[in-house]
């Protein structure tokens, strides 16, 4: 599960910082649960970056402008438990809804 998780904080920093993915969802969550999680991604995106005049700022800590792959190098250094705690908690929002 930790590797899933960290995996997917990754996927989730490269989705919001407009980068090339290296992993597909269907690879890391399986095809059944890939739509959803892409749902939760989208809403974490808009909970980590905003954009000021074209630029890419950093919610969590309102720090920038960035670039996008400098935003990605300030997420995944700076707010990795952070992210990776966001995708937990959504990864257990979304099993509770499954089982129901």
């Amino acid at each position: 599960m930790e590797i899933v998780v960290r995996r997917l904080a990754e996927y989730l920093a490269r989705k919001a910082s407009s980068m090339t993915q290296r992993y597909t969802l269907e690879d890391l969550v399986g095809s059944n649960l890939a739509p959803l999680i892409e749902r939760s991604m989208e809403k974490l995106c808009a909970m980590v970056i905003k954009s000021r005049n074209g630029a890419l700022w950093c919610r969590l800590c309102d720090r920038g402008p960035f670039t996008r792959r400098g935003f990605y190098l300030h997420l995944i250094r700076v707010h990795m438990k952070d992210l990776e705690y966001m995708v937990e908690e959504e990864l257990k929002r979304l099993l509770e809804v499954v089982r129901r």
